[in-house]
């Protein structure tokens, strides 16, 4: 077997490198740039993170302070500013529902539809989708809202879903199809604690689903006012309390009462008005005074 000797190998060498040099040169330098190119944005990513953050917690604090034209302000700067991030969806969400609160559906539906457009998460888009289904359901823009329901697939608004869809189906008439949307979200999970009052309105009444009232409790008896000393002390002296002894037994009570003074005689009392003479009785029976019968002498007189 021959073996190479220092010129042949430092030829092969060369050989090699002008073979394959170019190639580890670029990969060396792809990778130094790759390097340092992630690093640039990852730092960049975090850079801007944290400004969205930053300007997402100034637009919380007005509209914490009920500032309604600077939080638009400021969620304006965040869809514009950052509108892959997830702090300009979730400010296009609070603006929706500020928008709502004052009246404005239109700026409400277009806060909604940029986060339908925008937002990298599917779950944010459905909210986004189900927000606006209310919205339109105000507006009564009934079939657009039920044609946006059913872009909705995210597992844990589907609930939520269907009770719109029955809420939907009340306002156009259509009970039956009502209670079965609303029979569907009853059976799954996040449906609303409201979900079982609304199917039972649906039922008609019957004599068993009827309950009778239970008749009000009687109102309390009032409580009789303490009457003060004076008033009690006045109330006794004004009372003459009467012995039940007394009552009883007359003749105990008639030989208890004070003796009446004795009246004056009549001639004692004397008068000094005229005395008017008395009226002659009338004719009708002559008045006879009897004469004394004398009596017979006795015999041998």
């Amino acid at each position: 077997m021959a073996q190479y000797n220092d010129d042949e190998r430092v030829d092969d060498l060369k050989k090699w490198w002008k073979e394959n040099g170019a190639s580890i040169i670029a990969g060396i330098v792809l990778g130094l740039v790759a390097i340092f190119g992630w690093q640039y944005w990852t730092s960049h990513r975090d850079a801007q993170a944290e400004k969205a953050s930053l300007a997402y917690d100034g637009f919380v604090e007005a509209v914490e302070r009920l500032d309604a034209e600077q939080a638009r302000q400021r969620g304006q700067a965040l869809s514009t500013d950052f509108p892959r991030s997830s702090y300009a969806v979730l400010a296009a969400l609070q603006l929706a529902r500020l928008e709502v609160d004052e009246g404005d559906t239109a700026a409400a539906a277009q806060h909604l539809e940029w986060v339908i457009a925008n937002a990298r998460l599917d779950e944010f888009k459905d909210i986004a989708r189900l927000r606006l289904v209310r919205v339109l359901f105000t507006d009564e823009r009934s079939d657009e809202a039920r044609k946006l329901l059913e872009d909705v697939k995210t597992a844990s608004l589907v609930a939520e879903r269907e009770e719109l869809k029955g809420d939907l189906h009340v306002a156009d008439g259509n009970l039956a199809q009502a209670r079965a949307a609303y029979t569907a979200a009853l059976a799954m999970d996040g449906a609303s604690p409201l979900l079982q009052l609304k199917l039972d309105n649906l039922t008609p009444a019957t004599d068993e689903s009827v309950v009778a009232a239970p008749p009000p409790p009687p109102p309390p008896a009032p409580e009789p006012e303490e009457a003060t000393e004076e008033a009690a002390e006045e109330a006794a002296e004004s009372v003459e309390i009467v012995e039940p002894a007394e009552i009883a037994q007359p003749e105990e009570s008639v030989e208890a009462m004070e003796p009446v003074e004795a009246m004056e005689p009549v001639e004692a009392i004397q008068s000094t008005d005229p005395v008017e003479p008395a009226t002659p009785p009338t004719a009708t029976e002559p008045e006879t005074t009897p004469t004394a019968t004398p009596s017979p002498p006795a015999p041998g007189q």
